[in-house]
């Protein structure tokens, strides 16, 4: 499993990640995750409550990517991986802050395998896999 570096965390906590999945017919989607953070070392995490788009792919492909860029700097990284869906289990229940419930019905606690790392910087080592 790849590591995230310090700089990778802070730039995941700073800056607007966006999650892309494809889905049964390899068509696709990207949107962002306001709520993507890092769980530790080797896995990101985010809260699921709209069961649309990045849902359904996510049970029938079961991987994605996560893409964060800090624009000015012109650097970025992105993380690709295993997905792990956990809806009304344990785990969910002590991940989901109780207040997602009073805006959605229905939430559920996605954890993401980093398996690969890329950078995105402006320079000719962009795609470059680090690890």
């Amino acid at each position: 499993m790849a590591k995230l570096t310090e700089e990778m965390k802070q730039m995941l906590s700073e800056q607007l990640p966006f999650l892309a999945t494809a889905d049964e017919n390899g068509m696709p989607k990207v949107g962002p995750k306001g709520s993507l953070h890092v769980l530790d070392d080797s896995h990101l995490a985010y809260f699921e409550h709209t069961f649309r788009h990045a849902f359904h792919n996510l049970t029938v492909n079961g991987r994605a990517a996560v893409a964060v860029a800090d624009r000015p700097a012109q650097k970025g990284f992105r993380f690709e991986g295993q997905v792990h869906i956990h809806q009304d289990d344990d785990l969910a229940k002590k991940n989901i802050p109780a207040s997602l419930y009073e805006r959605f019905p229905r939430a559920a606690y996605v954890i993401i395998d980093i398996e690969s790392i890329f950078k995105l910087d402006n320079t000719l080592e962009a795609g470059t896999q680090i690890s």
